[in-house]
């Protein structure tokens, strides 16, 4: 839960034992710490007639000097969200100390490890838990709002139970890099994002918009089903050199057993120039994300496939600094 912070970063925190009355009166907060930083606190808290749980932000205002503007985007945008996958705000109370936010717990702990943990995984669930993703972006696009911080870390899951049968449900929280674009701003020319998802737009400074946001799902797609991500360098600058050029490729020990479906809609996502990448409502309706089990054709006929040890295998060697391929 800690990569649930927007603000955060690992160095002396923010905490209180003395919240705001209106605040006391409607949650019981737990001593449990969910997340720390140096501008926010995440507690655990409880609704008092409810009973249900939720994570209260407590934002130190003397930390956060000078960024206040994250605060301002981050509130911005969730006070006007509501979609099943995007944490909600449940309410904001204000002191002289801080700024509490209270919004969904999500239970679920981070996205790789909960995948790798999965006793068995195929493309049809990447499929399932993409569309998600896909349909908090397409809702948060045609509202005119850029997220700008699309990577795992920022997607949570909902539930700790992962073998009920149901499909795990994803939601997409930190929205202190995101932005509502504006009629006579509609391209934004601040440099943002996690290296490995930045978009190539927004290395070349030229301007960016929503598709930006496709590019990072690019990102976790292609990382999703080989386990390794799709621009590896030993270094900062020759990452970027190969973002900017879209330099990746399909390593035949990896992505042999792949769907062509897949590999189609992971080149449409990570397509280089952002007026040609496909948007979150068209790839909603890519024969990937849109199979059916008995619709199958031979671009999808790999779908029911366990990836489960091909995805560990090249989890393990990203993690020991070696290149799959090598």
């Amino acid at each position: 839960m800690k990569r649930f912070l927007s603000l955060v970063k690992k160095t002396n925190h923010h905490d209180t034992t003395h919240y705001p009355p209106a605040l006391t009166k409607v949650y019981k907060v737990s001593h449990r710490t969910l997340g720390v930083g140096s501008f926010a606190t995440v507690k655990l808290c409880t609704h008092r007639k409810s009973g249900q749980t939720f994570a209260l932000k407590v934002i130190n205002k003397r930390a956060i000097a000078g960024r206040e503007h994250m605060l301002d985007n981050e509130l911005d945008v969730l006070k006007q969200v509501r979609h099943p996958h995007i944490i909600s705000m449940q309410g904001m109370y204000e002191d002289n100390e801080a700024v509490y936010i209270v919004t969904d717990h999500a239970k679920g702990g981070e996205f790789f490890d909960r995948l790798l943990r999965k006793g068995s995984y195929t493309e049809k669930d990447a499929s399932n838990l993409l569309r998600q993703i896909l349909e908090a972006l397409a809702y948060l696009h045609e509202h005119d709002i850029v997220h700008r911080d699309i990577k795992p870390e920022n997607l949570l899951f909902q539930t700790s139970s992962q073998d009920n049968g149901e499909v795990e449900k994803l939601m997409i929280a930190d929205f202190g890099l995101s932005r509502i674009l504006k009629e006579d701003h509609a391209i934004l020319m601040t440099a943002c994002g996690t290296p490995g998802y930045v978009a190539p737009e927004i290395l070349l400074r030229a301007g960016h918009g929503t598709a930006v946001d496709l590019w990072s799902v690019g990102v976790i797609m292609y990382t999703m089903l080989s386990g390794y991500p799709p621009f590896w360098q030993p270094d900062e600058a020759a990452l970027f050199d190969s973002i900017i050029k879209g330099e990746y490729q399909f390593d035949e020990q990896y992505w042999g057993h792949i769907s062509d479906a897949a590999k189609d809609l992971i080149q449409r996502l990570l397509q280089v120039d952002p007026s040609k990448r496909i948007t979150a409502a068209e790839a909603l309706c890519h024969p990937w994300i849109a199979y059916e089990g008995n619709d199958m054709d031979e671009s999808t006929t790999c779908m029911d496939r366990d990836i489960i040890i091909n995805v560990r295998r090249g989890f393990t060697a990203s993690r020991q600094s070696l290149k799959p391929s090598s």
